[in-house]
């Protein structure tokens, strides 16, 4: 009975994984009404075939799984394919704060009242509603914020100031993990990681990131030990 409900669970996780990785990233970052049935459906049937004592053939649950993944693919095709379905089923965002006034009665159609406005308003990081120029709640349920005009942080395009060109940093360690393929991408060997870190083992480097533009390797470590920044 156990070894069953091991397998089970095992067979479950699996097939929920690869589900998962099929349907995407947005089934995580942006979960629509239909996501939100769709995750608690296959779960609840997960959770069923992993416990179950043989009562029902597994092909039961494996054919239930297939068919919300089949639904998800489909409702996901016909948004693509159609605005108005993509409205009916995810909705449209909708316009809370216009012209730095709050609009009563999209608020009330968002089901949200002025507490959980301002709460929003605080986490994008605007603590007096009067700097809000705009304010639009998302199909997702983020709140998507427009400051006024003399309230928008000053760009270096605007103060006329040069900048070095934009890029990622590649992270080389990471937990005392390292990252060949990071090394690979920038040019570099873990001899040229050893040189840098010198006696320092990696295993005991937090995080470890090379800024390919200035060749410049920034090492934070472990237990708040103290590491300086190694330039070339």
């Amino acid at each position: 009975m156990i070894y069953k409900i091991l397998i089970n669970s095992l067979v479950a996780f699996v097939s929920l994984f690869f589900i998962a990785k099929i349907l995407g990233k947005k089934q995580i970052a942006e979960l629509t009404f239909c996501d939100y049935v769709v995750g608690i459906s296959l779960g609840s049937i997960s959770a069923e075939w992993a416990i179950d004592d043989g009562d029902k053939p597994w092909y039961i649950y494996a054919l239930a799984i297939l068919v919300f993944f089949a639904l998800s693919l489909i409702i996901d095709f016909a948004e693509r394919k159609s605005p108005f379905l993509k409205k009916l089923l995810k909705g449209s965002p909708i316009v809370l704060i216009s012209d730095g006034e709050i609009d009563y009665v999209n608020l009330k159609k968002s089901k949200l009242d002025v507490n959980a406005l301002l709460g929003m308003c605080r986490i994008a990081g605007y603590f007096d509603i009067d700097d809000v120029a705009y304010a639009v709640f998302e199909t997702g349920g983020e709140l998507s914020i427009l400051p006024r005009s003399d309230c928008r942080p000053a760009t270096t395009g605007e103060l006329n100031v040069k900048t070095d060109k934009a890029r990622l940093l590649l992270p080389f360690v990471i937990d005392g993990m390292i990252f060949d393929d990071a090394l690979k991408r920038a040019g570099k060997s873990r001899g040229w990681l050893k040189e840098k870190l010198g006696d320092t083992d990696a295993k005991r480097v937090l995080l470890a990131c090379y800024d390919p533009l200035k060749d410049f390797l920034s090492v934070r470590m472990k237990n708040k030990e103290k590491f300086a920044d190694i330039a070339k």
